[in-house]
């Protein structure tokens, strides 16, 4: 089970979750195709430059696997991690504002960095999060849903 499913408090629901863009492999798969190319044409040196590629694809899946970024019905949930884990849980009524950050790139395959800004705690980022506007619009909806109930 997730860990956002199991953070959630008596009648809170998921509103929407959110998943790290496949842009995180463009690089290392681009170093596993040199690495592939140098390991034919320079034997020794091109196995240690595939091997290194190997594990930094590795990493970034890894990674990508263990990320969980939730909006739920009272907060933003984003957990990094495995073993060591780093959570942060930002009730929504303590969201001050969301940014999001996004390159030219980032506009044209749909990525970016959403940083929430809160009362308590610093801003947090969320690095290289796919549709990073959905995101944005769900904490606001999900705000907006709350203050109606309260």
């Amino acid at each position: 089970m997730s860990y956002v499913s199991d953070s959630l408090g008596p009648g809170e629901e998921i509103i929407h979750e959110a998943t790290i863009h496949w842009v995180v492999y463009f690089w290392p798969m681009v170093a596993v195709v040199v690495g592939l190319a140098a390991t034919v044409l320079v034997w020794p040196y091109g196995a240690a430059v595939l091997g290194l590629a190997s594990l930094w694809l590795l990493v970034a899946w890894f990674m990508s696997r263990t990320t969980e970024l939730a909006v739920t019905s009272r907060k933003v949930v984003a957990k990094w991690g495995f073993i060591a884990r780093s959570t942060i849980e930002q009730r929504l009524e303590k969201v001050d504002s969301v940014a999001v950050d996004q390159t030219f790139l980032g506009r044209v395959l749909n990525f970016g960095n959403v940083t929430v800004h809160g009362t308590g705690i610093n801003a947090t980022p969320i690095k290289m999060i796919a549709d990073p506007l959905a995101f944005r619009r769900k904490v606001e909806q999900a705000i907006e849903a709350r203050r109606d109930v309260g």
